[in-house]
């Protein structure tokens, strides 16, 4: 995760965005069934929001960093501790390796920021990206896909 200067619009000049990896959306993850996968995620985002905080939202009290995430892979048959709980948030320059045995059927899952009482501000700011699950029974229906793989 990282902060980005991103063209939105060609009549419109880049504008500060933030991101997985060097784009917002983040990256497309593309497995199979019952391929396990693990993923670092590393926040390497500045230490101040570029979007005001409401600090009266629960969970966005001023005693707690400005800056936080924790990645929430929405649909993932995963364990507690690779789901992305809203409070196991952590800082600029901590990070993550977090586990996916994607043992579930095909589908089309997407992953974001979930960083309890900031959750709106990271989306809004840009992170959030797809991640699919191909599997045998799909593959039969000869669906248009990807000419690659991301690992």
């Amino acid at each position: 995760m990282r902060e980005l200067q991103s063209k939105v619009h060609r009549d419109v000049k880049r504008t500060r965005t933030c991101g997985f990896g060097q784009s917002s959306p983040g990256p497309t993850f593309e497995t199979r069934s019952g391929e396990p996968l693990l993923v670092e995620w590393a926040n390497e985002l500045p230490t101040s929001h570029f979007l005001p905080i409401d600090h009266g939202v629960h969970g966005a009290e001023a005693d707690k960093p400005n800056v936080r995430a924790v990645t929430h892979l929405h649909g993932a048959k995963a364990l507690a501790k690779s789901d992305g709980y809203p409070e196991a948030w952590w800082v600029p320059g901590k990070s993550a390796l977090y586990y996916y045995p994607n043992h579930q059927d095909a589908a089309m899952l997407w992953y974001h920021d979930h960083a309890l009482g900031i959750t709106r501000l990271n989306m809004y700011a840009g992170l959030f990206g797809a991640f699919v699950i191909r599997d045998e029974f799909e593959d039969g229906l000869n669906l248009p896909r990807a000419s690659t793989r991301f690992r």
